[in-house]
Formats: C-alpha cells, sequence, structure tokens
C-alpha cells in the first residue's frame, strides 16, 4: 500500500504545476485528511451517494458514505416476543450521480415500547457523466439499533454501524425522531434525524479521465455529517383490531444533506439527495 501511495503521490507532484490554476487546487496538494491517500485520476469520476466523488465547478468532492440506504419506519414499537422482519428497495441521487439499493432489516421487541433491530445495506451508484467511469460501484454497510416509543406515535431511533466501499472501510452513529398517528388502515409517519459517517483506512484510487484533456488530482474520503428528512405511509394488511402488530406495506420518500471537507477546492462543501423507497414487512410471534 506505501508503495502505490508513494507512486501515486509522485506523480501528481509531477503534474500538479500544469493542473493548480486549471483546477484551483490548494497550494499544498497533499494536503488531506488523516490515513492513506486517496489518489484520484480525474476520469472515472468518483461517485457515491455518500462518498460522493463529483466535480463541481471543476473541483472533485469526496465523503464518506451514509451506513443507512432508504429507512422506512414509523413509531410504534414491537411488542415483546414479536418479531418483524423487512426489506426494502428504493432509489435517487444527487448532482451526476444515481443510487439503487435493497436493505433488509430484523427488528424484535424487547420490552412494553423498546425493540432492537439490525440491518444491512446494499448500495449501488452510477455515474451520469458518460466521460467518466468506476469499475467498482458498490457500498455494503451493517448496522445495530434500538427503537424506544414515548407513546405509540413518537418513538426516538438510535444505531450505530459501519460499512466499505471502493473508498476504504466507514463507521457512524445515528440518531432519529419519528412521529407518526398510529391506526389500524393506514400510518403517515415523519422523521427528522442526523448521523456522521468517518472514514476508516481509505484506500488508493486511481479515477481515469476518459475525455480529451486528462487532468490528474487526489483527495480522500472526508468526515461526514448530516441530517436527513423523511416522510411515508406503513398500511397494515390486516385491520383487525387486537394488540398485535400487523404485517404492512410501507412507501416514502426521503431527503439528506451532508457536510464535509472538501479538501482539492478548500472549503466546507455541502450535498442534497433525494430518494423513494418501497418495503415490506412482515411480522410474528404473539405479543404480550
Amino acid at each position: 500500500m506505501s508503495a502505490n501511495v508513494n507512486k501515486s503521490a509522485s506523480l501528481l507532484r509531477s503534474v500538479h504545476s500544469s493542473t493548480r490554476g486549471l483546477l484551483g487546487f490548494p497550494a499544498n496538494p497533499m494536503r488531506r485528511s488523516p490515513g492513506p491517500l486517496l489518489a484520484i485520476r480525474r476520469g472515472m469520476r468518483p461517485s457515491p451517494p455518500a462518498i460522493l466523488v463529483l466535480l463541481f465547478g471543476c473541483a472533485p468532492y469526496v465523503h464518506s458514505p451514509s451506513v443507512r440506504s432508504f429507512p422506512l419506519e414509523a413509531a410504534k414499537a414491537l411488542n415483546p416476543r414479536e418479531t418483524g422482519i423487512q426489506v426494502e428497495g428504493g432509489g435517487g441521487g444527487g448532482e451526476y450521480v444515481n443510487l439503487g439499493g435493497i436493505s433488509v432489516r430484523v427488528r424484535h421487541g424487547l420490552a412494553k415500547g423498546l425493540d432492537g433491530s439490525v440491518e444491512g445495506n446494499f448500495q449501488r451508484f452510477n455515474i451520469t457523466d458518460e466521460d467518466y467511469a468506476l469499475q467498482n460501484r458498490n457500498i455494503f454497510a451493517g448496522r445495530l439499533g434500538i427503537k424506544y416509543a414515548f407513546i405509540d406515535h413518537v418513538a426516538l431511533a438510535v444505531g450505530f454501524g459501519g460499512g466499505g466501499w471502493t473508498g476504504g472501510g466507514f463507521i457512524g452513529p445515528d440518531a432519529s425522531l419519528i412521529f407518526g398517528y398510529e391506526n389500524p388502515y393506514c400510518v403517515p409517519f415523519v422523521d427528522i434525524g442526523g448521523f456522521m459517517s468517518l472514514p476508516v483506512r481509505e484506500n488508493v484510487i486511481a479515477l481515469i479521465d476518459r475525455g480529451s484533456e486528462p487532468e490528474d488530482f487526489i483527495t480522500a474520503p472526508t468526515n461526514t455529517v448530516g441530517w436527513t428528512i423523511g416522510t411515508g405511509l406503513r398500511i397494515p394488511v390486516s385491520h383487525k383490531k387486537n394488540q398485535e402488530t400487523k404485517s404492512a406495506f410501507l412507501l416514502g420518500f426521503r431527503y439528506r444533506g451532508v457536510y464535509f471537507d472538501n479538501v482539492p477546492a478548500g472549503y466546507r462543501d455541502r450535498r442534497s439527495y433525494i430518494y423513494g423507497s418501497g418495503a415490506f414487512e412482515y411480522v410474528f410471534g404473539r405479543g404480550q
């Protein structure tokens, strides 16, 4: 790894004098966040929805991905001894990037108003600029979470997880407040929350420009903070009025804003993403 880093750094120093004025690089092109160097050769325009490697005004940016993809969750917690398995999928994106993915979440009622969950997320992003490409466009993540419902209509959900993609590993916590109107027929809900994503052992990446004027530069995934707001519906498959939690279909939309240090451009940056998703949760076990 160190040999690749040194080789990439030497190459980039040699082209720095000819590209700094064009790309708006800072005086010190090697300035970056701690960890292995992420060398990006403009070409395969990087990508993610979390690690978004995009070009904005000829300046690339990279930020660490969110652990969660398209969470759909109403406020009511499962009853003790109930278990729910939810499969959800969706898509969306932001500037120069489209994203699709699927998640599987298993939650279990631990006590009255309290359930715990474990989930796995897979996302695949696509760069919409035809001049760029990236071979590995996958993001994998896992999360452990817990949700406490103060009442059936208001809950606090917190979690911690991590994952990996072509830019290396990442970890981070998240928390959200969920509000809903619980009823047997159609449960509307709204959630608002925040998250952090911290890079771990970043990888060296070479992005090759397929355009007519290749330009070399380096950067790295940076610490990322963000906030989300989402809304959706939970539609139970049964309207039977009892204390058991019903299996249900879910549908929703989400906005995500992220904030991070755009190292090559030398300023604090922000990006926005919009997603839509659908899910089905099967609930079993006799609740107390």
